[in-house]
């Protein structure tokens, strides 16, 4: 279990992913337009039951994210999208396996209690949950990719999103970090004690420092405030750079994707059949 651990602190991860965010092609976009259409495209994804329209945000996102950083994506942003995978393939299964019994069965069996059964409609929910989601994935890394936290602050507060709660946001983005840097050290002083020398002893091992980091969370969280102090905060985190502001241009936009995206799902609804592609069913 320790084996593939990299090196990286959480602090380098903090300043890769700023890096990234401020080296983005999308950067000079204003951020909450990018927001909005965001926002725009996730709900249309999830109105319709046509996967041509999943398909179309998947590929969206994908343009997106190729040309805001290439594809570039930080290593612990990845492990967690990687982690999101497997749930939602998981997920998925169990969903393709839970059909209603009241419809024709194209694959079912018995283990121990439990009954799986498959339906056409089942498995094809499933792979309609699986697109959507994963659809989802690519537009939030677009966005997130391409938008430093000073920028999603900024733009919360244009849609008139409370001070506080926009600082308590770029707050816990920072604390985050700090928190993955005091697991990185565990980390590295469990791996050179033996403490991943079996599958037993590993799993012992990420229980305690599990434990350790919730322990030292809050004593953390009071150097931090101290840290944040002597460094002149005041409640607020500047921004002398500001991004651009959306929009009707923006709203246009979204307006736009949101209405040939949904006309595309009301007209594609069922023309793909995974379950008669998979099964002849």
């Amino acid at each position: 279990m320790g084996g593939g651990r990299t090196s990286d602190s959480g602090t380098s991860e903090h300043i890769r992913m700023d890096a990234l965010a401020y080296s983005s092609r999308m950067l000079i976009w204003a951020p909450l337009g990018k927001l909005i259409l965001v926002i725009a495209v996730l709900v249309v994804n999830v109105m319709t039951d046509s996967v041509i329209t999943a398909f179309a945000v998947l590929a969206l996102g994908l343009a997106l994210m190729a040309y805001s950083t290439n594809m570039r994506i930080p290593f612990m942003l990845g492990v967690a999208i990687a982690e999101a995978l497997l749930i939602l393939i998981v997920a998925c299964g169990i969903i393709s396996i839970n059909g209603d019994h009241s419809q024709p069965c194209i694959w079912s069996a018995d283990f121990l209690w439990l009954d799986f059964y498959m339906t056409a409609d089942s498995f094809n929910q499933a792979w309609l949950v699986l697109l959507r989601s994963v659809a989802g994935i690519t537009m939030m890394m677009a966005f997130a990719t391409s938008t430093p936290i000073p920028h999603l602050a900024q733009a919360l507060r244009q849609i008139r999103i409370p001070d506080e709660i926009c600082e308590i946001v770029v707050l816990i983005y920072r604390y985050a970090f700090l928190l993955l840097e005091r697991m990185d050290t565990m980390w590295s002083a469990a791996g050179s004690r033996l403490g991943f020398s079996g599958i037993r002893r590993s799993i012992s091992t990420v229980a305690s420092i599990a434990v350790g980091i919730f322990t030292s969370s809050m004593n953390l969280a009071d150097k931090a405030q101290v840290s944040l102090e002597c460094r002149g905060y005041r409640g607020y985190f500047p921004i002398y750079n500001r991004p651009q502001r959306a929009g009707i241009g923006w709203i246009s936009v979204a307006v736009i994707a949101f209405a040939l995206l949904y006309i595309l799902g009301i007209h594609t609804e069922g023309v793909v059949d995974f379950a008669g592609l998979a099964f002849g069913a």
